[in-house]
C-alpha cells in the first residue's frame, strides 16, 4: 500500500481522530438525546475544520492505521506499559526506602528497530514514564536514556530498558 502524501487519506484520518476525540471529551452518561445530536453535529464541523487546516502537515497519516490488527497490538501494549510502570514504581520505592540508596545513575545508549518517528516518540515517552528512566535524546535509531540503576552488562541495557515495549509498538506501527 502506498503512503499518503497529505491527500484524501490524511484528511480522512485527521477527521476520524478529531471526531472520536471530540465525542470522547464531550460525551457524558446523563446527556439527553438532543444534546448528544448537538455534540455529534458540532463534532463533525470541528473535525472537518481541523482536518482541512492540518491534513497537509501530516503526509503519512493514513486510514490504514485503523486496521484491527494494530488495535490489537495497541490494546496489549497498554497493559504491557501499565505493568512495566507498576513494577518500576515498586522498584523506585525500594531504592528510595533503602538505607544506603543502592543507585548507579548513568546515561546509556540503546538502539531501536522501530522506523517511524512516531513509534520512536512513543518508545521514548514510554521509557520516560516508567520511573527510574528518562529519555534524553533520540538520534536516528539510538535513544540516550538517563537510568538510575545502570547494570553491569551494558549489552543488556537495551533489553532491560525497552522491555517488550518495542515489540508491541512495532506491531502498532508496522
Amino acid at each position: 500500500m502506498q503512503e499518503s502524501k497529505g491527500g484524501k487519506d490524511s484528511f480522512a484520518f485527521v477527521s476520524i481522530i478529531t471526531f472520536v476525540t471530540w465525542i470522547a471529551l464531550t460525551l457524558s452518561p446523563g446527556m439527553s438525546l438532543i444534546d448528544f445530536y448537538q455534540e455529534v453535529f458540532v463534532g463533525i464541523i470541528v473535525a472537518i475544520t481541523v482536518a482541512a487546516l492540518t491534513y497537509k502537515h501530516l503526509p503519512n497519516a493514513s486510514v490504514r492505521y485503523f486496521h484491527p490488527r494494530r488495535f490489537g497490538y495497541l490494546f496489549v501494549y497498554v497493559f504491557v506499559f501499565l505493568w512495566a510502570m507498576i513494577k518500576a514504581n515498586f522498584n523506585m520505592a525500594r531504592i528510595v526506602l533503602s538505607p544506603k540508596l543502592p543507585i548507579r545513575p548513568g546515561i546509556v545508549r540503546i538502539t531501536t528497530n522501530l522506523k517511524p518517528n512516531v513509534a520512536k516518540l512513543m518508545l521514548g515517552n514510554s521509557i520516560t514514564l516508567t520511573p527510574g528512566t528518562m529519555t534524553m535524546e533520540v538520534d536516528g535509531n539510538s535513544l540516550y536514556i538517563h537510568w538510575v540503576q545502570v547494570c553491569e552488562d551494558l549489552s543488556q541495557a537495551g533489553n532491560i530498558i525497552k522491555g517488550s515495549f518495542e515489540k508491541w509498538l512495532g506491531g502498532v506501527f508496522s
